[in-house]
């Protein structure tokens, strides 16, 4: 195994295996030297940063920007200064060039610029750190199998705000990860996106009415971490309190979105973990009011799912309404063909339902017809019908559709396309 010691080239990375990493952040704690322990794995790059052995910083080359606007927007919960113009002031004054992240992180020095002109002060700044370094450890942390790493010597200290106790903060880190294990049958991943697929006036039996219908409205694609910034709580008191929501089927928890499933996954060791007391999680605003200041969140709040389906089979269409409760998608059902691109074109759907078998233009024609118009080129169409075998799978393709779709509708089968290429 190659030793610390040495600068190596990107023709001459070592590898490192995750049982060694205890080793490796040992040896820099001890180091006299600047350092920055840089990790590729997959397409991220992790960047560690030790001032003469004392670890001051860690982030990685996934979405940045969008981790320390999340963050910020997570502390403007408690400072309603912070406002939108604020936190997106960064992404436009400083560029994410990833030769920066070795000498001095484009975010670091984005939360120094923050600090100096004044927009949030030395303990905010203290606190966008230590959870930026947190949630970046914690995926450090669990990075499988093998990975490649350089020890790359830094000219200059990095401006030090705070430091972090190396064995104490592995080991607190660690606990978080074992607390994952208690959610392990439904969650892998901070970054899993929980969905509702239902619409209940007391869907989580923990909250209130008014803070259901706060969470509710963030079950649409929005993932742990981003939920946590929005209501100002830690991400395990939300999986806390969505848990027992996951185990009934009310919530679905989807995969990671790009880029966030290029992150290794939580520990797979199954182990009984009781998880701390919610008060030693949760920030000071623990009202779920949602953080207006949040342009994401707001984006996602109006994004209403439209899906448009057109049949002449009445009773196919009752069936699809009756699967996609208004309260959570925006439904547009055709009975005649004929209006169909009319009303398609008003309706303006994330994803169209084609029946087939139709009078007058089959579904074949009517999706061939909509990809000639350039407001449905993008818009993926899916064919039903009651048999879909019998589909001829080559002429659906040539039509322009991405999947077939039996009917009647397996609800679980058509909330997983719908989720799949529209939401």
């Amino acid at each position: 195994m190659n030793h610390l010691n040495s600068v190596h080239t990107d023709q001459d990375k070592p590898v490192f295996f995750a049982d060694r990493l205890p080793e490796i952040l040992g040896e820099l704690s001890y180091a006299e030297e600047n350092n920055c322990l840089k990790v590729a794995y997959k397409s991220t790059i992790f960047f560690i940063h030790f001032n003469q052995g004392q670890m001051v910083y860690a982030t990685n080359s996934l979405a940045p920007f969008e981790r320390l606007e999340r963050h910020l927007r997570r502390l403007s919960n408690q400072n309603s200064q912070i406002d939108n113009s604020i936190i997106k002031q960064p992404r436009l004054k400083f560029k994410n060039d990833l030769k920066t992240y070795v000498e001095f992180p484009t975010d670091y020095q984005s939360i120094i610029w923050l600090l100096s002109a004044g927009h949030i002060n030395a303990q905010e700044a203290i606190t966008v750190i230590r959870r930026i370094t947190r949630e970046v450890f914690e995926s450090f942390l669990c990075l499988p199998t093998s990975c490649q790493y350089q020890v790359i010597p830094r000219s200059n200290q990095i401006k030090e705000l705070c430091r972090f106790d190396l064995k104490d903060y592995t080991d607190q880190c660690q606990k978080r990860l074992d607390a994952w294990q208690a959610f392990s049958e439904k969650i892998y991943s901070s970054y899993q996106r929980p969905y509702l697929v239902t619409v209940k006036d007391k869907v989580i039996g923990s909250l209130t009415a008014k803070q259901n219908e706060t969470m509710c409205k963030l079950l649409k694609g929005l993932n742990f971490r981003q939920i946590s910034a929005v209501i100002d709580r830690d991400e395990l008191i939300v999986a806390k309190i969505l848990y027992p929501s996951m185990l009934d089927n009310t919530i679905v928890v989807r995969a990671p979105k790009s880029p966030f499933d290029q992150l290794p996954s939580l520990p797979l060791k199954k182990n009984i973990f009781e998880i701390i007391s919610e008060s030693d999680w949760h920030g000071e605003d623990s009202g779920f009011e949602v953080n207006s200041h949040s342009k994401q969140t707001v984006m996602a709040l109006q994004n209403t799912c439209k899906v448009a389906y057109v049949d002449n089979d009445l009773n196919a269409l009752r069936d699809l309404t009756k699967h996609l409760e208004q309260g959570l998608f925006s439904v547009s059902t055709i009975s005649d063909v004929m209006s169909a691109f009319s009303e398609l074109i008003e309706f303006k759907p994330s994803l169209i339902l084609l029946s087939v078998e139709m009078p007058d233009l089959n579904g074949y024609e009517l999706c061939t017809l909509l990809k000639k118009y350039d407001d449905f080129q993008t818009v993926p169409i899916i064919m039903v019908n009651k048999a879909p075998e019998l589909i001829n799978i080559r002429k659906s393709k040539r039509a322009g559709a991405i999947a077939n779709l039996a009917k009647p509708f397996d609800r679980k089968e058509l909330l997983n396309l719908i989720w799949q290429y529209s939401c």
